[in-house]
């Protein structure tokens, strides 16, 4: 697995478990990302008897929601943290979480009815691959849903431009893959899916989000290495907070997502 491999999983390990899952957590529950996972499963629609894999599954939410519409229910999570706190919030519920990794999934050729997979390939170094590997194991008929955010569509107001361009250049190069939901239907298409469907949903940060979460610690991410100086970073953090304060701060970016099936 490379440094940037899937789903970033050397990272998550040393990341705390409780802090990751609330990361996860208040991302499930922004009104974009909500619209689209019930997107996700009237494309999937998944029965009783099919087989269904939620690739990252993370918390294993939507694990769940795959079993409560009669499926055989995987979630793939390579994090053990997160994998031991999937079963804690399952509570019986018939799902099963296993160990594995988007670029070698842990199924048979053609052994998969219906798969998702959310926010995933934008950490990973080659995307194309992993789409093949996710079409390898869904059977033909088999249908499946990438959803994933595309950060070249971030828009943050007020700031100053020079300031920010560099920052945002700067977390492009640390991620994978940025531009992933942009790609999403071409990877499909490429490894010979039919699409089925696309939708797109603008994720909006709310008023708080200027001090807290990404927004509110990238200066100091970017100060630390050295895209920006102490004064920009104060400028950049009190220009922003004062804008919340009066109700003028932006921050918003576009989710993809996109359905195919296998021929």
């Amino acid at each position: 697995m490379t440094e940037r491999g899937s789903f970033r999983a050397a990272r998550v390990a040393e990341q705390n478990v409780e802090r990751q899952a609330f990361v996860l957590d208040q991302m499930a529950g922004r009104p974009a990302v909500r619209t689209l996972k019930a997107w996700a499963l009237e494309q999937l629609a998944p029965t009783a008897g099919e087989t269904a894999v939620d690739v990252g599954s993370g918390t294993g939410a939507d694990v769940v929601a795959l079993a409560e519409l009669g499926a055989r229910a995987i979630g793939v999570e390579p994090s053990p943290g997160l994998r031991a706190e999937a079963v804690r919030r399952a509570a019986g519920a018939d799902v099963e979480y296993v160990d594995g990794r988007a670029e070698a999934l842990p199924f048979a050729d053609e052994s998969v009815d219906v798969l998702r997979s959310e926010r995933v390939l934008q950490h990973v170094d080659d995307p194309a691959a992993v789409v093949e590997e996710m079409t390898r194991v869904l059977r033909p008929g088999g249908r499946i849903v990438l959803i994933d955010t595309d950060w070249g569509t971030a828009i943050i107001h007020p700031a100053d431009p020079d300031v920010l361009q560099r920052m945002i250049a700067y977390f492009h190069d640390e991620n994978a893959n940025p531009y992933s939901g942009r790609q999403l239907r071409g990877l499909l298409a490429d490894a010979g899916l039919e699409i089925t469907g696309e939708t797109a949903a603008t994720w909006i940060e709310p008023q708080d989000g200027a001090r807290k979460g990404f927004v509110g610690m990238m200066h100091l991410t970017a100060l630390k290495a050295g895209v920006i100086t102490q004064a920009e970073a104060d400028t950049f953090a009190r220009t922003l907070g004062e804008a919340a304060d009066r109700g003028a701060f932006h921050m918003s970016l576009t989710m993809y997502a996109v359905s195919a099936q296998k021929p």
